[in-house]
């Protein structure tokens, strides 16, 4: 027996006893705490983030391909769009050139009617001015040759008188 008892001595001075019973407190632990389900439910979440992680990635990858793409053809478009606004610009310069030119053809072409109409009345008046002054020149012509020549008045009834006849 005491080779039982020297063994047992031994056993219980040894570390390898003392990790035996550190074992068992530890196991213990782990059932009592249930640190294994604590660790699988941790183990899980990280899963579930890495996975969701890895969808949000292929998400912003879709998104970063759809904005590439979107911005892929942005130079030429905004060439064109440069293109279209300087051949609008130019037709919009042409056609404000072409009704001023109109509006100039048609302002120099009233001012000349109306001056035209203005030399016409102008003319006209001088002309009815001119005949009224002529017609009342020859009037005191003749009334003064009559007063001078007073046989000229017979002569002048007779000439109006086959004129009428």
């Amino acid at each position: 027996m005491n080779t039982i008892i020297h063994i047992w001595d031994t056993l219980v001075k040894s570390n390898t006893f003392n990790f035996l019973v550190m074992l068992a407190i530890l196991y213990w632990i782990v059932k009592k705490f249930d640190i294994a389900g604590s660790l699988e439910n941790f183990k899980s979440s990280i899963i579930n983030s890495i996975k969701k992680a890895d969808e949000e990635k292929e998400t912003a990858k879709n998104i970063l391909l759809s904005a590439e793409k979107s911005v892929e053809n942005l130079d030429s478009e905004i060439s064109q769009k440069l293109k279209n606004a300087k051949k609008h610009a130019q037709d919009v310069a042409r056609s404000v050139i072409s009704q001023t030119e109109n509006k100039i053809q048609q302002i120099e072409s009233n001012v000349t009617k109306i001056i035209e109409t203005e030399e016409k009345k102008i003319s006209s008046s001088l002309t009815s001015k001119t005949a009224a002054a002529s017609s009342e020149l020859a009037k005191n012509h003749i009334i003064s040759v009559l007063k001078e020549h007073p046989e000229m008045h017979e002569k002048f009834i007779n000439q109006s008188i086959e004129e009428l006849g």
